[in-house]
């Protein structure tokens, strides 16, 4: 795996700070944040087929379309971190944008619930990354679900599937607490929010070009 060149297919576009603000942008808005999944579909599609560059914004209509399918295929594998989740006292996505409040209202078993789903959430998430992929290079949406062949990949590509998932988490994790830290030092929950998910679009992207290394 070529972590470097991983990266630099992001960072060498001309236009990549335009074209992950934009991504930012979208996903921090509730159904249009579609777009933002289908460009990152189309990112793995394109480093699957040896096209290794940031894909351009472009075929909205192909970009929605490919993004609801990856929202079922994420909401699916997901569903019982988030039902935890929705055990706290605020909605998920009230948690999300202004995580200092939610946690201001938690007792420890609000604590307990946050702790049980992010564990649940780091194992679905192991299994997740392939099951796209599978999606992005087939086109079928079974294909998302055939755990067969997801085990059978990650088996045989196991180093460096391991080395793209670490990362992501580390990375992640750090974009949380840069937004934690920034809503708790009063920055403004809307530019907060925006920063968290113009750097979880980047990560996103990073994490998609570095999976496919392992496919």
């Amino acid at each position: 795996m070529n972590i470097d060149s991983t990266f630099g297919v992001i960072f060498k576009d001309k236009e990549w700070t335009k074209k992950t603000l934009l991504g930012g942008l979208f996903l921090m808005i509730p159904v249009v944040n579609l777009l933002a999944f289908g460009f990152l579909a189309k990112l793995m599609h394109s480093h699957l087929e040896g096209k290794k560059k940031l894909p351009s914004w472009e075929d909205w209509g192909s970009l929605f379309w490919t993004g609801i399918e990856w929202g079922f295929i994420i909401i699916i594998y997901l569903v019982i971190p988030l039902l935890v989740l929705s055990l706290l006292p605020e909605s998920v996505f009230t948690f999300i944008v202004n995580p200092n409040f939610v946690f201001s209202r938690l007792n420890l078993g609000g604590y307990l619930w946050f702790y049980l789903s992010t564990l649940l959430s780091i194992f679905v998430l192991f299994f997740l990354p392939m099951g796209l992929m599978l999606f992005a290079d087939t086109g079928s949406f079974i294909n998302a679900f055939h755990f067969n062949k997801i085990f059978s990949h990650i088996k045989k590509n196991l180093a460096s599937y391991l080395i793209a998932y670490i990362l992501t988490i580390i990375l992640f994790g750090i974009n949380f607490s840069i937004h934690i830290l920034f809503t708790k030092i009063n920055f403004g929950v809307i530019p907060s929010y925006f920063l968290f998910m113009w750097l979880g679009f980047i990560i996103l992207l990073i994490s998609g070009a570095l999976f496919t290394e392992s496919f």
